[in-house]
């Protein structure tokens, strides 16, 4: 289900709750894949990916700790990794991260569901800040544009050399299709109508110029509220234009 602000629903979730939503054929689809640390031991393994519903990429990575690696009494066992943080092996099926087993012990939990905005803002402390104690907000702003602009969330950090081999996606696309939502216009699930099919109020892959329309005005408004760049808003919008 793609994302409205006021549908009620989670900006960020697990993709394994998201129904309608899968990897673009063409993305790597790391879950199951081992996590291996600094120190190059195995920390656990992808669990899920945390999907941005609204630009359908992945944020976060859900990490499954191994049981030795942790306390034997705590109950949680999985943390989120931002996507920049990790980076794929060259040629196994392998994530690795800069994490040993100190820094290991200073990153937050996660307990499941929805990711909210304090959440981020610890694991992004632990990652900055490891040395500093968190002080928690009374009520955490939204992250913003600038926020997903670290380099903690540049997915071409995270793909490497892959990108080279033409296993996953420019920066510009989504990470995801989804059956039900006009966000899949921008993702590599895109289905494209014949010409035959076209009528004078069209664009060359049958669309709607209305929807296109109404996709370019959608975007605008995440631009002036800060949710995207404008470098994101520029490629978005030639993507919905299909140029």
């Amino acid at each position: 289900m793609a994302y409205h602000a006021n549908d009620g629903l989670p900006r960020l979730a697990p993709l394994h709750d998201l129904r309608d939503f899968k990897v673009a054929n063409n993305n790597l689809d790391v879950r199951g894949w081992e996590v291996i640390g600094s120190d190059g031991k195995r920390i656990g393994k992808v669990d899920d990916l945390i999907v941005d519903r609204e630009l359908m990429k992945v944020r976060y990575l859900d990490v499954d700790v191994d049981k030795d690696r942790v306390l034997p009494d705590t109950d949680a066992r999985h943390i989120l990794v931002p996507i920049g943080a990790a980076q794929l092996d060259d040629d196994s099926d392998q994530v690795f991260v800069g994490m040993d087993q100190m820094s290991l012990s200073r990153f937050p939990f996660y307990r499941g569901g929805a990711v909210d905005a304090d959440y981020e803002y610890r694991v992004m402390h632990a990652i900055t800040s490891p040395n500093e104690t968190y002080s928690q907000q009374t009520a955490s702003p939204s992250p913003s544009a600038e926020f997903y602009g670290r380099e903690q969330f540049n997915e071409d950090r995270f793909y490497g050399n892959r990108h080279q081999r033409g296993q996953s996606i420019p920066q510009d696309q989504s990470h995801f299709h989804s059956s039900t939502s006009s966000s899949s216009n921008f993702g590599s699930g895109s289905t494209v109508g014949s010409s035959s099919n076209l009528g004078s109020g069209s664009n060359l892959d049958g669309r709607p110029v209305q929807d296109d329309i109404a996709t370019i005005e959608r975007l605008r408004t995440m631009l002036e509220q800060g949710t995207i760049t404008q470098d994101e808003f520029t490629a978005l919008k030639r993507k919905a234009i299909g140029l």
